[in-house]
């Protein structure tokens, strides 16, 4: 169709954002919840990212495509850059599986070319693709940045969380993490069975509202 599978990413960028460096307000460390997530089918489902490269991306034409991963991120936030290895890592592993990783950058006055320079300094592996308006957060409900959405390739919102318990709080972080979330989504997802615990609550910076 003219267009990349995200399977073979090359260096991409998240996009700069002020948002959380006007405010160091950080959602509440709530434990994980297990509310579960209504799986129907999303309305006009045909997603279509445009990524800072200039690509077009269509992870849902790809037949061997079993989920698309989208991380929110707000690329001033601590936490969302503490993040990255792991993010390129999720990447690098679930990719080749049929589970596409893209960051989606929520900061409402991105630019192309500021986004290409945070992927040089933070080696940032993944396409990143910028949302200002907040398409995708509102489609998947994600307030917190970092936070994972985790849909099927036809639409179905499967996971939305945290990533891990890594951090309790801004500033406060586990020494050892003791659960996975994303990873046993993907897991799940991958070996055809319902995801656990589909709602888990992320610790971050808040999107910030678009301003009118």
């Amino acid at each position: 169709m003219g267009s990349h599978v995200v399977g073979g990413c090359t260096l991409l960028a998240f996009a700069l954002t002020v948002g959380c460096a006007r405010s160091l307000d950080v959602a509440s460390p709530a434990e994980s919840r297990a509310e579960p997530i209504s799986a129907t089918t999303q309305q006009s489902w045909d997603p279509v990212f445009n990524d800072v490269s200039g690509r077009t991306l269509r992870p849902a034409d790809d037949p061997a495509a079993k989920a698309i991963v989208l991380i929110f991120v707000l690329p001033d936030c601590p936490i969302c850059n503490a993040y990255i290895p792991e993010l390129n890592r999720l990447h690098d592993e679930y990719a080749p599986r049929g589970a596409p990783v893209l960051l989606i950058s929520e900061e409402t006055e991105a630019t192309p070319e500021k986004a290409r320079d945070h992927v040089n300094e933070y080696k940032i592996q993944c396409p990143a693709v910028l949302d200002p308006q907040h398409t995708w957060a509102k489609r998947a409900e994600a307030k917190i940045a970092p936070e994972a959405a985790v849909f099927s390739a036809s639409g179905e919102l499967l996971y939305r969380g945290r990533i891990d318990d890594q951090y309790v709080a801004l500033g406060k972080r586990r020494t050892v993490v003791t659960s996975h979330d994303l990873r046993d989504a993907l897991e799940a997802i991958l070996a055809g069975k319902p995801v656990p615990q589909p709602r888990s609550e992320a610790v971050g910076c808040p999107i910030p509202e678009m301003r009118r």
